[in-house]
Order: structure tokens, then C-alpha cells, then sequence
């Protein structure tokens, strides 16, 4: 191919490229949106609620009245068990739902809804002065980081890990484990 003949392929390439970029993008902001749970084709835009809140699960509260799921951990569940370092067992549900009723006893919190699932479940990020709490659950050992749904807690999971702080001074199935593990017991 001479160069005269390259110049006109790589013309009329950027030509191309030019027409489709701005169709293209909407569409992939439109994606970047929904991946994030937000905007029109999730059709969950932000909502945030603020005011008292109660602790019902170690990632589980009622605000103002209103279920919020704490986006990104996941914590130990009703009757999951756990073993402590010295190897007694302990009600790691308990625990954890007690972790963070203490976090959020007496405080304001703010939670942004960023998704409602199909059973009308809300989830999003709840802080309390400035804290959130998903991040300090996970950092204090007592709730895992889905990783699979968001990297944001990786950091503050390898921290408590590390230091053998909460959850992780013992032994504990994860709780989407545990919630398989007993799933199959139940089919037998």
C-alpha cells in the first residue's frame, strides 16, 4: 500500500471513529450509571434518608423506620456461630449486629439508596459523621467485603485480617458461605 493510499485508510478511519465516538457515548455513560445502581436504566436514582437508627443485622438498618442494607459487606447471619481465639464458640450474629448498633447509638445517620432490589429491599451507603459504616464494620473485623459487588472495602478487610481484629482473631465461615454450607444440609 503507498502512502497515499495509507493516509486515505487512516482518514477515513478517524472519520469513523469521530461519528460513532459521540453516538457511543451516552450510551456507555448510560452503563457506567447502571453499574453503579443509579440513573435511568436502573431506574433507582439516588435517595438519601437521614435521622435515628437501629441496628437489625451486623449490615442491616432501619432508618427513620426504613430497611437500608449496607452496600458491599455482607455479615454474619441469624444462628451463624463462630469461634473466638481461644477457641469457644460465640454468636458472631450478635456480635456484630451489637458492633453496629454502638456505631450508630445516639448519632444522625445518613444513608444514599443507590439500589432497590426486586424484592424492594433498599441498599446504599450509610455514614455517621462523615463515617461509613460498611468501611468500619469491615475494618474492625466484624462484616466481610463482597468483593465480587464493589473492591472499596479490600484495604480495610486486609487490615483487620491482618491484625486478627474481630471476626478474624477466630474461626468463621463467611456468610455467604455458611448460607450455601447449610442450604445443602437442608437439600440431604
Amino acid at each position: 500500500m503507498t502512502s497515499r493510499a495509507c493516509s486515505r485508510a487512516a482518514l477515513a478511519l478517524a472519520l469513523c471513529l469521530a461519528v460513532a465516538a459521540p453516538a457511543a457515548a451516552p450510551v456507555a455513560a448510560q452503563t457506567k450509571q447502571a453499574a453503579k445502581g443509579r440513573g435511568p436504566i436502573a431506574n433507582t436514582p439516588d435517595q438519601t434518608i437521614k435521622g435515628s437508627a437501629m441496628a437489625v443485622e451486623g449490615d442491616l438498618l432501619t432508618v427513620n423506620g426504613t430497611a437500608v442494607r449496607l452496600m458491599g459487606i455482607d455479615a454474619p447471619d441469624p444462628g451463624q456461630k463462630c469461634k473466638n481465639r481461644y477457641g469457644h464458640e460465640l454468636d458472631c450474629f450478635k456480635v456484630a449486629t451489637a458492633v453496629l448498633a454502638n456505631m450508630v447509638k445516639d448519632e444522625e445517620v445518613t444513608c444514599t439508596i443507590t439500589e432497590q432490589d426486586r424484592t424492594g429491599e433498599k441498599k446504599g451507603e450509610c455514614r455517621v459523621r462523615g463515617v461509613d459504616l460498611g468501611a468500619a464494620m469491615v475494618a474492625r473485623g466484624w462484616a466481610f467485603q463482597y468483593a465480587s459487588l464493589s473492591p472499596a472495602y479490600q484495604k480495610g478487610e486486609a487490615y483487620a485480617q491482618s491484625k486478627k481484629m474481630g471476626l478474624w482473631a477466630g474461626q468463621v465461615e463467611k456468610p455467604w458461605q455458611w448460607r450455601s454450607r447449610r442450604i445443602r444440609e437442608t437439600a440431604r
